[in-house]
């Protein structure tokens, strides 16, 4: 596939590129492939991938806990999300 882009655009890829440690190609592969599931999924799908095309995650494994630990971090942290997005709701509305 031959791409024409403008120079500015092909500069910053080649700077994330090197900053990465990966080539060209793969920095536009993966840029293109979140794009292209930002416009499908539901809602967390598609923050998921705006989020990679912007080189806001990383893969890889997180690291290792026990069962126990992971079981007592989900219940410290149930029901945060609905509130979470209320209060941020409300702060987006006083601006």
């Amino acid at each position: 596939m031959l791409l024409r882009v403008p120079e500015d655009i092909h500069r910053r890829l080649v700077a994330r590129a090197a900053r990465e440690g990966r080539s060209l190609n793969a920095v536009a592969t993966q840029i293109l492939d979140a794009a292209i599931d930002a416009d499908q999924g539901n809602r967390r799908e598609r923050l998921r991938a705006k989020a990679g095309a912007a080189g806001m995650t990383q893969a890889g494994a997180g690291p290792k806990i026990s069962k126990a630990r992971r079981k007592r971090i989900l219940q410290s942290t149930r029901g945060l999300g609905p509130r979470a997005d209320r209060l941020i709701s409300v702060e987006r509305d006083r601006f």
